[in-house]
């Protein structure tokens, strides 16, 4: 349950699932990221709304380590 937090909160702010996971550095890169591509490419394109996704997926594979060990 722990590792869909951390999905759903990358899926709302890029980057706050990974630093729910404990990965400070994980998530500034992927804010930082998310942000720029956002400004500069927008919504329109397909590719911020694929990097949202890979962005929770990481948060989740991160969380789910974690708990696993």
């Amino acid at each position: 349950m722990k590792s869909f937090l951390a999905a759903i909160l990358s899926l709302i702010i890029p980057g706050l699932g990974q630093l729910y996971a404990g990965n400070l550095i994980s998530a500034i890169i992927w804010f930082i990221c998310i942000a720029v591509l956002d400004y500069i490419l927008g919504w329109t394109i397909i590719v911020p709304i694929i990097m949202h996704l890979a962005c929770a997926v990481t948060a989740y594979i991160q969380k789910a380590k974690q708990v696993d060990n």
